[in-house]
C-alpha cells in the first residue's frame, strides 16, 4: 500500500508545484510587464508571495516528515520532532517575510534590539503559550494518548452542593479537566474526556497546574446510609459477595462502617478496579446497594428516618 501511494503523493506535489508557479507567473507579469501594482507597493505583494510558498512548504514538509515516522514511530514519540520542526519552520518563515520588506534581517536577529523584543513578547501572552508548549515537549509531564486530570488556579472551585450531605461522595474540587491527550501543539494542548467533547487547554495555564496521570487501575469509593435495624454483620458478606462478582475487580473490597447517626449509619466500600470509567463502577456498585437494602427496609420506619 505505501508503494501505491508513493506515485499519487508525487503526483500531488508536482501538481502543487505547477500551480504554485501557475500564480507567480501570473504575479510575476502582472506586476512588472503590465504594472498592475505600482512598484512602490510591490514589496507587499512580495513580502505576502514570500508567506504564501514558505507556509506551503513547510506544510509539505510537516506532511511528508509525519508520513516517514510514523512508518517507524507511534504518535507519542513522533510528536517532538514535529513540534521542533515546525517551530524552526515558522521562524524561517517569518525572517523570510521580513526580509521580502527590505528589512535588514542580520542586524535585527545579531541586535539587541531582537533579543529584547523576544524576551519582552516571551512574558506577555502573545508568546507565553508556545514557549510553554516548548517545555511541556522537554520535559513531558504527560504524552500523547496518557489520560490525565489537570487542576489549574484559573480553573474555578465550588461546591456541589450547598450544605454537602454528610453521607455523601461529594468533595471540594478543583474542577479540572479529565481526558485523554490528544496533541500538543504550540498554543494549545487537546483532551478527550470520558464523555467525548474535545477541550483545548491553552500551555500557558498547563504550566502553571498540576496533572495527575490517570490509569486503568482505580480505587471506586461508595457510601451508603442503611438503618440501624439492618444488622451490619448481616449485611456485610451479601454485599461483599455483590461487588466481588463485578467484572474488573482486581483485589478484595473492603467494607467499613464509615458513620453513624441517631437511626442509621454509613457503610463504606473500597475496591480498586480496572477501567476507563470509575463513576460507572460506582454507579453499577449502587445499583446493587439499592437492590440488597431497599427491599429489607421496614415500611413503617422509612418516614420517620427521613
Amino acid at each position: 500500500m505505501a508503494e501505491r501511494g508513493e506515485p499519487s503523493r508525487l503526483r500531488a506535489l508536482i501538481s502543487l508545484f505547477g500551480l504554485l508557479f501557475a500564480i507567480l507567473l501570473v504575479i510575476y507579469i502582472a506586476v512588472f510587464i503590465f504594472h498592475y501594482v505600482p512598484q512602490k507597493y510591490s514589496r507587499f505583494l512580495d513580502a505576502a508571495i514570500v508567506a504564501i510558498i514558505s507556509y506551503i512548504v513547510i506544510r509539505m514538509i510537516l506532511g511528508y516528515l509525519n508520513n516517514v515516522l510514523a512508518r517507524y514511530l507511534d504518535k507519542a514519540s513522533i510528536h517532538p520532532f514535529i513540534f521542533v520542526v515546525r517551530m524552526v519552520g515558522y521562524f524561517i518563515m517569518a525572517v523570510a517575510t521580513i526580509a521580502a520588506f527590505g528589512i535588514d534581517v542580520s542586524s535585527i536577529i545579531l541586535g539587541s534590539t531582537f533579543l529584547a523584543a523576544v524576551l519582552g513578547l516571551a512574558t506577555q501572552s502573545v508568546l507565553a503559550n508556545q514557549f510553554a508548549g516548548l517545555l511541556l515537549i522537554v520535559t513531558k509531564p504527560f504524552k500523547i494518548g496518557d489520560r490525565v486530570w489537570i487542576h489549574a488556579w484559573q480553573f474555578s472551585i465550588q461546591y456541589p452542593v450547598i450544605f454537602p450531605k454528610y453521607f455523601s461522595s461529594d468533595l471540594l474540587y478543583n474542577n479540572g479537566f479529565a481526558g485523554t491527550v490528544l496533541d500538543i501543539s504550540i498554543n494549545y494542548t487537546t483532551l478527550r474526556t470520558q464523555g467525548g467533547e474535545i477541550v483545548r487547554i491553552a500551555n500557558n495555564v498547563l504550566t502553571q497546574g498540576a496533572y495527575r496521570l490517570l490509569n486503568k487501575e482505580s480505587v471506586v469509593q461508595v457510601r451508603y446510609e442503611i438503618p440501624k435495624y439492618l444488622n451490619f454483620v448481616t449485611l456485610k458478606a451479601e454485599i461483599e459477595n455483590s461487588v466481588s462478582s463485578m467484572e474488573g475487580l482486581l483485589d478484595k473490597p473492603s467494607l467499613l462502617v464509615d458513620e453513624t447517626t441517631l437511626n442509621t449509619y454509613v457503610i463504606l466500600i473500597k475496591a480498586k478496579f480496572e477501567t476507563d470509567s470509575s463513576a460507572l463502577v460506582r454507579s453499577k456498585i449502587l445499583e446493587n446497594l439499592i437492590s440488597i437494602v431497599e427491599p429489607k427496609r421496614l415500611p413503617n420506619r422509612m418516614g420517620s428516618e427521613l
